[in-house]
C-alpha cells in the first residue's frame, strides 16, 4: 500500500480546495433547481403574473394527435388576444417530439432546444404551461399555471385563466 505524504501547507491547500468545490456545487444546484412551486389556489399566480413585467407561455405538445395540437396553439392564441399580457414581455416556446422552440428568437427553426432548458428559461417569470393528456383540466401553482387540452371536444372552457381578484 502506498501512502502519499503531504506537508501541513499542502494538506491545508487540499481541505480548502475541498471546500471551493463543495460551495461551488451547492451554488450550481441550487441555481439549476430554481425557486419552489409549489400548488396553490391560484391567488400567488394571478398576483405574481399580474405584476410581471416578463411572463411566458410554454405549449407541450409531445405525442399529441393533430386536433390536440391545434387546440392547445388555439388556447395560447385565445389567452393573447384577450389581452391578459398587455404590456408585458412575452415569451412563446412551442415543444414538440423534435424538441423546443421560441418564437422570440429568429433563427428560422435551427435553435432547438430541450423540453427542460424550455423550463429553465422561465425560472425567473410567471408562466402558462398549455399540455396535452387524457382529458382536460387546469392546475394552479405559485410560479405557474397548467391548462391540460383533452382528448376530444370541450377544451375550450380550459383556456382562460380562472383565478381572480379578491
Amino acid at each position: 500500500m502506498f501512502f502519499l505524504k503531504l506537508s501541513e501547507n499542502d494538506r491545508k491547500a487540499c481541505f480548502a480546495l475541498l471546500v471551493v468545490l463543495a460551495l461551488g456545487a451547492s451554488a450550481y444546484a441550487l441555481l439549476i433547481s430554481g425557486p419552489s412551486d409549489s400548488p396553490s389556489d391560484g391567488q400567488s399566480f394571478y398576483y405574481l403574473l399580474k405584476g410581471a413585467a416578463q411572463v411566458g407561455i410554454l405549449y407541450d405538445v409531445r405525442g399529441a394527435g393533430s386536433s390536440q395540437v391545434t387546440a392547445a396553439y388555439q388556447c395560447g392564441v385565445d389567452m393573447i388576444s384577450r389581452g391578459r399580457f398587455a404590456g408585458k414581455a412575452l415569451e412563446n416556446i412551442a415543444c414538440d417530439e423534435s424538441g423546443c422552440l421560441s418564437a422570440s428568437t429568429g433563427t428560422n427553426g435551427t435553435n432547438r432546444m430541450t423540453y427542460e432548458q424550455a423550463i429553465r428559461k422561465f425560472a425567473s417569470e410567471p408562466y402558462i404551461l398549455i399540455k396535452t393528456g387524457e382529458a382536460p383540466s387546469y392546475q394552479f401553482f405559485q410560479r405557474h399555471m397548467e391548462i391540460t387540452i383533452g382528448k376530444g371536444a370541450g377544451n375550450g372552457t380550459q383556456c382562460d385563466i380562472a383565478a381572480t381578484e379578491s
